[in-house]
């Protein structure tokens, strides 16, 4: 099979889809990769790292999409790569299609096949290809928010964790998945007061078992009124399979918010949980909304490249080897994971969370493979 990667362009993307050491193996398969020039260097990977792998550099990306059986990305196509979206090739990345209607109508119309990393499941309750992404997201969520503190970035100089003598601060985090488990460990550890919200008590209970000290409250509308208002930096973790994240930050919770508080919300792939807080970038990653500031980057993963390609590869890679072996086709039959995934198929929308955030009509994939 023909397996394209395509040069990340989102800001500050630097993550890869396919690494030297994944691309090896599939070369040996004997597929051929093509891989944009520069793709993985700020990962790490420069070309001749994909040359000894056997990949072949392709520099122009139009010749990427107009040749490969398979394109694997990281993040979803921008605008600007629209045009090069083609019913030949079966697209395999992450997507969150349910915030993002003008993507969702250029796949139909291109009627491109397109797979969702964040959709690969057996059972709806565990995503493999999410998961690390989440991990990774879950443990910078602190880390941002220490160095927005810092007078240096323009913060009002503070510590996480206080001092003998001077309080820690109070981190909330709005659910306990595998993003706020992971943010909930990471902010114990730099010493704050840590406060998390579900409305699953096993997940909260599986906190409670890491770290007596982390605070666990039932998420609902009454506790977040009730502990918000005391807390200087809030993690917004939801995570909802497929659908748009609720906004569980709306501008009543928003009125009773600590001054220059910071929220970070995690969820903005989804559509984010805080009323009037839309996506930001790497370049310009914090902005102020009325007496509080927001956080909103889709892509926290691309600032740790190295890290997070790997990663990601470690996930993806038994995905796209089953794929390029067995043809998509057989995968639709013969694999559960990846037939839950499929998002648009033959221009048709696949995902009943997808049409139903959107308004758009739902086909049955089982219906149109038969």
């Amino acid at each position: 099979m023909i397996i394209g990667v395509p040069k990340e362009i989102k800001n500050n993307e630097n993550r890869v889809a396919i690494i030297p050491e994944k691309a090896a193996i599939l070369s040996k398969q004997n597929h051929n990769i093509l891989i944009e020039s520069n793709a993985g260097t700020a990962a790490g990977y420069p070309d001749k790292d994909y040359v000894n792998s056997g990949c072949t550099i392709i520099s122009n990306v139009e010749e990427i999409y107009k040749n490969a059986e398979l394109i694997t990305k990281v993040k979803e196509p921008l605008e600007s790569e629209y045009k090069y979206l083609n019913k030949k090739s079966i697209l395999f990345t992450f997507l969150h299609l349910a915030a993002n209607k003008n993507l969702v109508m250029n796949l139909l119309k291109s009627e491109m096949t397109s797979i969702a990393y964040e959709a690969i499941t057996k059972n709806g309750k565990t995503f493999p290809l999410l998961k690390p992404m989440s991990e990774i997201a879950g443990k910078l969520a602190p880390q941002i928010a220490a160095n927005f503190l810092q007078k240096q970035y323009g913060g009002p100089g503070l510590l996480i964790g206080g001092t003998s003598n001077i309080n820690p601060l109070n981190i909330s985090i709005i659910g306990a998945g595998i993003v706020g488990y992971n943010a909930a460990i990471i902010s114990k550890g730099m010493g704050a007061n840590v406060t998390i919200f579900d409305i699953d008590n096993n997940k909260l209970l599986n906190i409670k078992n890491y770290d007596k000290k982390i605070k666990t409250q039932l998420s609902s509308k009454e506790n977040l009124t009730k502990y918000l208002p005391s807390s200087d930096i809030i993690i917004n973790g939801i995570y909802i399979p497929g659908s748009q994240t609720p906004k569980v930050i709306d501008e009543n919770i928003q009125k009773i918010i600590k001054k220059n508080a910071l929220i970070i919300d995690i969820a903005i792939d989804q559509g984010g949980g805080v009323t009037n807080l839309n996506s930001t970038s790497h370049d310009k990653p914090i902005v102020k909304l009325n007496h509080f500031y927001g956080y909103a980057v889709p892509n926290m993963p691309g600032i740790v490249p190295k890290t997070a390609s790997q990663a990601l590869n470690d996930a993806t890679h038994k995905y796209i080897e089953l794929i390029a072996n067995h043809g998509f086709e057989s995968c639709l039959i013969n694999n559960k994971e990846i037939f839950n995934a499929v998002n648009t198929y033959k221009g048709k929308l696949t995902t009943k969370p997808v049409s139903e955030s959107l308004d758009l009509n739902y086909n049955s994939l089982d219906k149109i493979i038969k």
